[in-house]
This record gives C-alpha cells, structure tokens and sequence, in this order.
C-alpha cells in the first residue's frame, strides 16, 4: 500500500543541492535572515538577533531530541526475481525513536522491509533488537532493545496548522545524527503516487535516506509524528501522526499484528445536497453479513457522524475509521430522507484484499 523510497543508497545523499542539506544552525539563518532582512526589511541588527533567537530554540530541540533517536540496521536478502535464489546481501539504515522507558522504539517498516532482525545503535553501543511486530500498511514497525531509555514527550498532531515550524532528527545515511527543518504544508490523505490509510503531516522538511523513522516534532520539540514517505523530488516528507503511531503500537505490544476495524461500507461524495446539513458524503456499498448491512445501514445514507467526529469530506471518514478498534460499537450519525438517525454499528477485522476480492455488495 505504500510507495517507499529506498534507504539503502548513501550515495544519494551527495547529489541533493548544497542548499538541501544546510545543517540546523546555517539553514535555519538563511532563511530566517532572508524572511526578516529581505521580505520584511527588518533592519540588520535586529534581524540578526532574530536569527540568534531562532537557530538557538532549534538547536534546543535538536540537543533535547537527540539521545531518544536510534540508528537502525538490518541486512535484507536480494533475490533473482526469476528463479528466486539469492544472489546478494544488502544494508537497509534507518532511523527509530523511543516511546517509553523500557528500550520500546518506532520505526519505519521500510527500514525492515519484512525483516525480523535488527541491530540498534545507541550511546554508543550496539544492541541486538527484537521485532515485535509490523505493519507495513501504515509503513510502521515496533522494536525493542534490553535498555533503560529516555523517550520524547507526545504532542497533538491536530494543533499543528499550515506554516507551523517542523524538525526531524535522524541519521542520514551511516553519518552522524542531523537535523531537517521545514514548515507544515498541509495534512493529506493520499496526495502521493500510494494510498494512505489515514491523512499524514506534508511538511518541506527534506529527509533523506536513512531518515525513514525519525520522529516529527513541533515547535515545542514534542514527537507529533513520525517520518514515513519522501517524495523521489525532495519536495515533500510525510509523518505518519503520533495518534496514528500509538494506535499500531498498542495493536502490535498487545496481538503482534495490526488491527485494523472495518464496518463492511464504503462512500461516494456526492455532487449535490438535496437536504440541510448534508455533508455530501454518502454510503455507496453496504457488504451482506458485515456490520453497516446487519445494523440497516443503506446505500445512499448521508453519513453525518461517525463516533463523535463530524464528516465534512472523505478525508474524515477515513481518520474516524482508522481508530477504530476490533469488538467495539459506533454510532453512525446518517441523513436519510430527510430525517437523521443515530445508528450504532459493530466493528470486525478488515478483509485481506484476496477476501475483499470476494465480497459482494447487496444490491441498491
């Protein structure tokens, strides 16, 4: 489900611009002197300060953020597409962070690419790792090392709004552990070339290979978010949410797997409203024997709620699913002609896609 650019080239970090890997202190002064001198025309002295001020909350962040960041590696198998055999070794290097105190660490799954073996740097030492598990749909896997560890504090992914400041902190390739700066451009659900099972942090902050992993963090230096996909340009780097991120977590400590709910509905955005309130989403596919279909959810519904979160575009439908949990019941808020409804509906575990293959809507 996901498009993963490769962490196991080095040497691609030495054809990017200069300007592109301007490190936390110089970058950070380019663009904030260009901003405040330039733009602005703030006079020099000021803007100096400015800049001072500016480079020495990042270099704050960056010194706070640092020893709760791990290198990863692992050697993955390379095969003759054709026959199969094996023919060579290579060395994925990726990045991970910890998220409690016992050794548990965030990565990302590209980094492992189905890998079940792992060797940790941290403080200097080498640890062998285990996998605790794996989710390659959301590109995140879960390890753990036999340490005492610091982890970063957890922001709110949601506070963060278009502009807003963004650092990753990760180890480019096999050299030291740096620092990308960038803004928040938006939040997308699946303005890539892959699908995205729930909307994702765009920022400019340009990671490079080595970097899948790191965490993403706000102005406050909290972890809002973990860096899963870069555009093969550089132009954009995606972080999979904090929420989303502990959510899989718990699914992978608790059942070493992911589990992902489903409802048995898909939807349609419609082209037109006919009633007040309607939020132009609608059921379009209501699966026989799952859950929308036993609770009398029908094709056409206009979904106004699901849980407590309000549904103003697909993009919605998409985060409120995605926390679901396995077992639990929600109450889908529908406009049915005309009148609304409040419908509670079972969640049970996603189809594989071989399953979905076989699965037939009840008809309109």
């Amino acid at each position: 489900m996901f498009w993963i650019v490769s962490n196991m080239n080095p040497r691609m970090a030495l054809l990017s611009s200069h300007f592109k890997h301007l490190r936390v202190g110089a970058r950070a002064g380019l663009i904030v002197s260009l901003l405040l001198g330039v733009v602005f025309g703030v006079p020099r002295v000021h803007s100096q300060g400015v800049m001072e001020g500016f480079e020495k909350e990042i270099q704050g962040i960056f010194d706070r953020t640092k020893d709760c960041v791990v290198q990863i590696k692992t050697i993955l198998p390379v095969t003759d597409v054709q026959k199969g055999d094996l023919v060579a070794e290579a060395l994925s290097i990726g990045t991970g962070f910890f998220v409690d105190h016992k050794g548990m660490i965030v990565t990302a799954a590209s980094v492992l690419r189905g890998s079940t073996s792992a060797v940790v740097y941290w403080r200097g030492k080498t640890y062998e790792a285990q996998t605790v598990g794996q989710d390659p749909s959301t590109n995140l896997a879960l390890l753990k090392i036999d340490a005492e560890t610091p982890c970063l504090p957890a922001g709110d992914p949601d506070s963060l709004k278009v502009g807003s400041m963004a650092l990753a902190v990760g180890y480019p390739a096999d050299a030291p552990i740096s620092a990308e700066y960038g803004f928040v451009s938006n939040t997308d659900a699946a303005q890539t070339p892959k699908f995205f099972a729930t909307t994702h942090i765009r920022s400019s902050v340009r990671a490079q290979p080595g970097q899948s992993g790191s965490p993403f963090l706000n102005s406050r230096g909290e972890v809002v978010g973990m860096v899963v996909y870069t555009m093969q340009d550089g132009s954009s780097t995606f972080a999979l949410p904090i929420t989303a991120v502990e959510k899989i977590e718990r699914d992978l400590v608790t059942y070493h797997e992911p589990r992902h709910g489903w409802t048995g509905l898909t939807i349609e955005v419609k082209n037109n409203s006919q009633f007040e309130g309607d939020s132009g989403i609608a059921i379009r596919d209501v699966y026989q024997g799952y859950p929308g279909h036993l609770a009398g959810i029908n094709s056409g519904d206009v979904l106004l709620k699901i849980g407590e979160k309000p549904i103003h575009s697909a993009a919605d439908v998409m985060n409120a699913t995605f926390y679901l949990s396995i077992g639990e019941k929600v109450n889908f808020t529908i406009l049915r002609d005309g009148e609304e409804k409040v419908i509670p509906v079972g969640v049970v575990s996603r189809p594989t896609e071989k399953e979905m293959g076989a699965l037939r809507p009840v008809a309109h």
